[in-house]
């Protein structure tokens, strides 16, 4: 990534650029080496973009129904889709679309009571 922001000129040439590729090193391997995480950090992150996906659709009238979808072999869609050829891995899929006005259910959606979930202490 910091090579194409600094082929887009989004840096200065000089000290300001080193000093910003160094921090973003100097990050990642405290991610990779110190915490061990760097996976973990990387999902969390596109989570949040999901998240931000996810509002975004829904002030266009797409549906993405709720909760992304976890659970599935990485493998076959990575595979499927060639994503592992250029480097990377499937974390979590959406499902965007519009919904099916006459497979809607209008019934209640069933919740354990408050009690059930909160602990008062």
């Amino acid at each position: 990534m910091f090579a194409q922001e600094n082929a887009d000129g989004r840096f200065p040439e000089g000290d300001y650029r080193d000093k910003w590729q160094d921090s973003v090193h100097a990050f990642l391997d405290w991610r990779t080496y110190n915490f061990k995480d760097i996976t973990h950090w990387m999902e969390k992150q596109t989570y949040m973009t999901v998240g931000l996906a996810m509002m975004a659709t829904a002030e266009l009238g797409i549906e993405a129904p709720p909760p992304p979808l976890e659970g599935f072999d990485p493998q076959t869609v990575d595979t499927e889709f060639k994503i592992r050829e250029d480097g990377y891995t499937t974390t979590v899929l959406l499902a965007l679309g519009y919904p099916d006005l006459t497979q809607v259910s209008n019934k209640p959606i069933s919740r354990l009571s408050p009690d059930r979930i909160f602990t008062n202490i």
